[in-house]
């Protein structure tokens, strides 16, 4: 749907009302932030800045308690009419946003879009919370949060040290794609593999970047020793007898010895402070005897 010019400048009023932020700019008191990424508003909760949020993206459920705000659909699907209706002073995102027609119209409109890249590694996740504090106006609470996560994560890195040497498994992990309905295999060199080697395992998917899209012959072939599906895809088949029957899943050891576990998409697709929790979860399962 094309909004009408008098929808156009009725929504303009509305957002200048709300006190527009130029791009870069710190968020001032009672500004209304439409945010479309996971990581950013679930680091949002963690520095106390949720007062601000006014709207988040289908995907974005961490802490539970966002979920009572409105959702402006998938961040790849937006709908520009969505966002507009929000009234928000701006659209906060880590640039994983779509499609360009709906960010267009936003823009015209007057909304801006201000683009915080995501945090990649630790330490640039350390960054970008830093950052948020900084433009949120919690600079103590954001350094307050990145001191104790800093430390829990030396102490977790420090505890994998007593895998080295040991046999290392074969992993997949499993994620379920929203937006074309299809399972994924998270390839080398994003979180998921990082947390994945840290724990004293290897991704079975030799693919570096990006996520590879299974079939049962990639699945067999791989032959994971442990499969981790995040929690969509699981929760589609409830059990890890069921999620066997997943095509090619019953032909690899994991899915012989039932080695499937569930982890929650936000533990492991991105590092936050619940990383060292998550790292520690995942080597129970690589190495269960220890």
């Amino acid at each position: 749907m094309t909004l009408c010019r008098r929808d156009v400048g009725l929504l303009l009023l509305g957002a200048g009302a709300a006190g527009l932020l130029p791009g870069g700019a710190r968020a001032a008191a009672g500004n209304r932030v439409v945010c479309v990424s996971k990581q950013i508003n679930e680091f949002i909760f963690d520095i106390g800045a949720q007062s601000h949020l006014v709207a988040r993206d289908l995907t974005s459920i961490q802490p539970p308690q966002i979920r009572r705000l409105p959702s402006v659909g998938y961040h790849r699907a937006l709908s520009a009419e969505g966002i507009i209706s929000m009234r928000p002073s701006v659209l906060l995102t880590d640039g994983n946003v779509g499609p360009e027609p709906v960010l267009a119209q936003v823009r015209s409109v007057g909304v801006p879009i201000e683009t915080m890249e995501p945090g990649t590694t630790p330490e640039s996740a350390q960054a970008l919370m830093l950052r948020l504090g900084r433009y949120f106006g919690r600079d103590a609470a954001a350094r307050t949060v990145v001191t104790r996560w800093r430390g829990e994560m030396a102490r977790a890195l420090a505890d994998m040290r007593r895998f080295a040497g040991k046999p290392r498994p074969r992993v997949l992990v499993i994620h379920f794609g929203q937006l074309n309905n299809s399972y994924l295999g998270l390839s080398r060199g994003g979180p998921a593999d990082a947390i994945v080697a840290w724990a004293g395992g290897v991704n079975a998917v030799g693919q570096v970047g990006g996520m590879a899209r299974l079939t049962p012959e990639i699945i067999a072939a791989a032959a994971p020793d442990i499969i981790i599906a995040t929690d969509v895809g699981y929760d589609r088949y409830g059990s890890a007898e069921r999620f066997r029957s997943l095509p090619g899943i019953a032909l690899t050891p994991a899915g012989k010895s039932l080695a499937i576990h569930r982890i929650f998409e936000s533990e492991i697709m991105y590092f936050t402070p619940r990383t060292p929790a998550a790292l520690r979860k995942v080597a129970g399962w690589l190495h269960p005897a220890r």
